[in-house]
Parts: C-alpha cells; structure tokens; sequence
C-alpha cells in the first residue's frame, strides 16, 4: 500500500493507495477509511487501486507527479523573488491568490509555499532565507520513489520530461561543493538577473507565471499517468483510475482541486483513452496555457532563470504535437552509420518498430 500526505499526515489523515486481492482489500478498506484524509465531500481518501503491487507503483509515480510540480513552484518563487524582486510577503500573497481560485485553486504545494514565505524563526528571520539549496534524498538514499519513477518512464518508452528534468536539477543541487568548484572554473555564475518590468507589466508577467505553473502542473500528471498506464498493460493490475484520482484528492502533496475534478469527470466516461494527450479537454487547457508557458520560459532564457521543469514542459508540448520533427535528421544519421533502417514518409505514421528501408549513403 502507498501512503502520502508527509509526517504530518499521520495526525491529520494521510491518502492511502492500497493494491491486492479484491477478497484482502474488502477486509482492510473499511479500516482504512475510518483514519485517512477526507475530500470537501467527507469522502475517504483512499481507495481500491487495482490488484498485485498497484498500490505501491501508483504511490511511486505519485512521488515522481509530485517532484515535477515541486519544481515547477521552486522556478516561480525565484522568479518572484530575483526576477521581479518581491518580498516574500508579497509572493506569499501571490500564492495565496492562485490558492484561491482558477486552475492552481485548492493545490497543497501552493498552499505550503505561501506559509513557507511567510515563516520566521525566533529571532524574526525568514526562515527559507537561510536554507541552502540542497536537495540530498535521492543521494542520500532516504527518498527511492523519484529514482524509479524515472526509471520506470525510460524503461517503458515514456516521454516524461517535466518529472526527470526536476530530478536533474534535485541532483545537481546536492552536490553544492561541486557547484562551487564549476563556478570558479567558469570565472563567475550566470545568475538571475531581475526583469525590471513596470507595475503594470508585472501584474499581466505573475497571471503568465501561474499559467505556466498550471501547464506544468497539469503536464506532470498527463505523463505520470501515462507511466502508470503503461506498468497497467504489462503487469495487468486493472488499475481503477477513478479510484487513483479519489486517492489523490487530499492528504497527498499532488492535491490539485481544479485538475482531479477534471480528471475525475475524465475517468467517469467509458473506454478512456489513458494517453491524456489525447483527450480534448485535456489538450485544450494545455493549448490555453501554451502561449503564457512560452512567455514565461522566453523571459526566463532572457535574464537567465533557471527553469527545468518550465522549459522541458514547454518543449514536451512542442514535440508532442508536431509531426515534422528534427529526428528525422536524427533517423536518417542513424542509417548512414549503423544501418539502423528508416521508414517513408509515403507509408504513414505505422508503429514504434525498425523501418524497412536503408540507404547505402556512402558506398565502403
């Protein structure tokens, strides 16, 4: 069984993702949903996942969810901070305001950010002032869930770049010494420099910025899910996506109100396609967002913010939707020096499989 929500869960109700035999899961369930976290309605956060090791996979992927979006919020409070140069009250109040309403309403990770602005310790710091940007679990082997689900998307064939471009940037912050050592290699850092935006503009830059937190957001959901679709197919655990989304509702760190509310009107329609991509809604609020993502990440690039998971997201949406990669460049590479095979732009899309044509480029 996974089991989210932090230490603090434990007194407050945690989201709890069990998988096994239907018989086992019928004896535990009622237990369980006398302690786990409620939704707004009263319902238990926890739920059948589906059969066999589900539970725990859906929780590791959740974990995986989780980062991406961690990421995403970690790029727009420095943005706010050294790109616009607000205090942390003030992106406290920004936060509090994408907490309030619209498509980040109801998000924990937004909510704790706001608190986490706002915190002082005893002699009237702030607290998040003084602490380092070292993030060591995946090094220190106290946090695995990350690890795999990276893994996990190599393995089974999944384009999952807002979640392992946030795993990137975790483990380059835990080697701070290292970091050290490269910027006196280099004679200097690239460091963010502030946007110098009048009020007006600033305004119109932070409802772009919660739009491109949101796309990303929403995109590290879309590819964990395929993730855990695909383990679905190999493993056959009949995984009750209905049931995953309620589990996800609160007492998780991916508690996001606006996207399980439509992920679970989504999951209530027959023989859902599980590549959300390819769902129409799905796609339209992406579409949406796009050209505030692309806003975001240009500016970003300008004044030399870092943004993995921002940037990787926009580019995900970019190479999702086209049909004129660079890779063909890339395939016909392959073919001049290793014989790899091609396919023809006459036969159509056909499937993932090794083409049936090679060009002799350059005769031995």
């Amino acid at each position: 069984m996974g089991v989210s929500g932090g230490y603090q869960a434990a007194r407050r109700g945690p989201s709890m993702c069990p998988g096994g035999e239907e018989r086992a899961l019928d004896i535990v369930v009622p237990l369980l949903q006398k302690f786990a976290a409620k939704d707004s309605q009263g319902n238990p956060c926890v739920a059948k996942a589906g059969t066999g090791g589900s539970g725990h996979y859906v929780k590791m992927i959740h974990n995986g969810i989780e980062h991406g979006m961690m990421s995403a919020l970690a790029e727009s409070w420095q943005i706010m901070k050294l790109g616009l140069g607000m205090t942390y009250e003030e992106v406290a109040n920004e936060y509090d305001r994408w907490n309030k309403d619209g498509e980040l309403r109801g998000t924990f990770l937004v909510s704790i950010g706001a608190d986490i602005c706002r915190q002082k310790d005893d002699q009237g710091r702030h607290v998040l002032s003084i602490v380092e940007d070292k993030v060591v679990q995946d090094v220190d082997g106290t946090e695995g869930t990350g690890i795999w689900s990276q893994l996990e998307a190599v393995r089974l064939h999944v384009p999952a770049p807002s979640l392992t471009t946030a795993h990137f940037i975790r483990l380059a912050s835990a080697f701070r010494a290292d970091r050290k050592q490269v910027k006196d290699a280099f004679g200097g850092q690239f460091p963010v420099r502030e946007w110098g935006e009048a009020e007006g503009d600033k305004k119109s830059i932070l409802e772009s910025l919660r739009r491109a937190i949101y796309a990303t957001f929403l995109a590290s959901f879309v590819e964990g899910i395929n993730i855990i679709d695909q383990a679905d197919q190999e493993n056959q655990w009949n995984i009750d996506y209905s049931a995953v989304v309620q589990v996800w509702r609160n007492g998780c760190i991916i508690k996001a109100d606006y996207i399980t509310d439509m992920l679970a009107d989504i999951f209530k329609q027959p023989k859902v396609d599980l590549d959300l991509l390819h769902n129409k809604r799905v796609a339209r609020e992406l579409k949406q967002a796009f050209p505030a993502l692309k806003e975001i990440v240009m500016k970003g690039v300008e004044h030399d913010a870092i943004i993995p998971s921002l940037s990787a997201t926009l580019e995900f949406l970019k190479y999702s939707t086209n049909t004129i990669l660079p890779t063909q460049f890339y395939e016909a590479q392959l073919d001049y020096f290793g014989k790899h095979m091609f396919d023809l732009k006459s036969e159509g899309a056909g499937k993932p499989e090794t083409g049936k044509h090679h060009f002799e480029w350059k005769l031995a």
